[in-house]
């Protein structure tokens, strides 16, 4: 797996040329706008395989520094609870809830 690095969009703006010369050494770069990944920087052509983090380049980066353990077995569906509602209910809860605020001046 390539090297990653994260910049924030300043951050790359004000050092462009030195990020350049990351990507030519082959480092991808993740640009990253309020914590969010909005961009990725890398050789042209270049192919990078993330099946292993789902995708997601901020996931495959925190795996590849050793912050979190990918999962080793696959998902698995949640089994039902059997709880059975009728529908609205959830919508009612919460109208419920929200006229108790405003009577209580939450």
């Amino acid at each position: 797996m390539a090297e990653l690095k994260t910049v924030g969009v300043k951050d790359l703006k004000n050092n462009l040329s030195a990020y350049l010369r990351d990507v030519r050494r082959g480092i991808r770069i993740l640009v990253s706008d309020r914590s969010t990944i909005v961009a990725e920087l890398h050789e042209p052509g270049a192919a990078y395989s993330m099946a292993e983090s789902g995708g997601n380049p901020l996931l495959a980066e925190w795996a590849q520094a050793g912050t979190v353990i990918l999962p080793t077995r696959p998902r698995e569906p949640l089994k039902a609870t059997g709880v059975k509602l009728s529908d609205g209910t959830a919508s009612r809860l919460i109208d419920e809830d929200r006229a108790g605020r405003e009577e209580r001046g939450d």
